[in-house]
């Protein structure tokens, strides 16, 4: 697994294949830690006709500008070439780089999606959190200012079971529709923590916290350490909930039709299930027909709900407790 100061990994999500790293070991456990809990890591395979993500790490002011810079703030200090052909993603990052674990797991993340996207028949991605309640998952829906987050995080600290807060994956199992989580940061807005009566950890793991005043990232290791250590990579998907806030303090839950749940799911569909056109471009991805039908299906199936409701509700874990036990009861 290691070689020449570098760890050579195998990362196993839902997919069919896997996904090779090499990264030298030092950044090594960052990436583990990030990946821990949503991806398999073991050693890898030779002859695995797999994706490879190399990152190499350079002193300051030695890369030479051959590669596209990659990142979302100018002090990423990352840059990233693809080699299609040869199914290869080269990162270099400068030695100062606090960046380059978290760009790893993104490219991890986004070719795991891909390939589940092109090889798994049943498989859809949706704009959604999760939580298992009871061990039941309950899959929140919704664009944001609806609540998704807020709902997630009060749901987890009453007693749930994180599994997704943005990119939740829908795969048929033997027994119905399974949620599926992935290593994603998990943006949390501050000035919902207290009247959730919640803190955020002393110190934050994302570098981009250093730019934001009005939210932080946690990655979903850290929301575990919040919460016990309640943290799910999966659940069998019990009920699909879409919320939205309202003026009163009550929490209002109405059962949806199929077809009006099917038509809101679709609207949070993840076409494709990626924000990387360049990687996107050597996956052959299911049709907009073939995914109204999975989603269509999963309406079909599944109990799914309005949920209108307040901060204040939100606040109120036995309130907010009576809520998910009635969402998971409907059979």
């Amino acid at each position: 697994m290691s070689s020449e100061g570098k760890i050579i990994a195998r990362c196993t999500g839902t997919a069919v294949r896997a996904v090779e790293v090499e990264v030298p070991a030092d950044v090594w456990p960052v990436v583990e830690e990030y990946l821990s809990g949503f991806v398999a890591i073991g050693p890898a395979r030779p002859g695995d006709k797999c994706w490879r993500v190399v990152l190499a790490v350079q002193a300051d002011g030695t890369h030479e500008a051959t590669a596209a810079h990659y990142g979302d703030y100018d002090d990423t200090l990352v840059w990233r070439e693809i080699d299609g052909a040869q199914r290869v993603v080269r990162l270099t990052a400068s030695a100062t780089s606090a960046y380059a674990p978290v760009h790893v797991v993104r490219i991890v993340r986004t070719l795991l999606r891909l390939d589940a996207a092109e090889h798994d028949p049943s498989a859809s991605f949706l704009h959604a959190g999760m939580v298992a309640w009871q061990g039941l998952g309950i899959a929140l829906v919704g664009n944001k200012r609806s609540g998704k987050t807020s709902t997630v995080i009060a749901a987890t600290a009453a007693g749930a079971h994180f599994v997704s807060n943005d990119d939740l994956s829908l795969h048929e199992a033997s027994d119905g529709p399974t949620g599926v989580g992935w290593p994603r940061s998990v943006s949390i807005r501050l000035d919902t923590l207290e009247p959730l009566g919640l803190s955020l950890p002393t110190r934050t793991a994302h570098p981009a916290n250093t730019h934001r005043d009005e939210a932080q990232l946690l990655m979903p290791h850290e929301i575990g350490a919040m919460f016990n250590g309640r943290l799910l990579r999966k659940a069998p998907l019990q009920a699909v909930v879409f919320p939205s806030f309202g003026a009163d303090d009550t929490a209002t839950l109405r059962r949806l039709a199929p077809g009006e749940a099917a038509e809101r799911l679709l609207a949070n569909l993840l076409t494709p299930p990626v924000k990387d056109d360049e990687l996107t471009s050597w996956f052959k991805l299911p049709t907009p027909e073939e995914l109204s039908a999975r989603v269509r299906q999963v309406a079909a199936g599944v109990p799914a709900f309005e949920l209108r409701q307040s901060l204040t509700h939100l606040a109120c874990r036995p309130e907010l407790a009576r809520v998910l036990d009635q969402a998971v009861a409907v059979r």
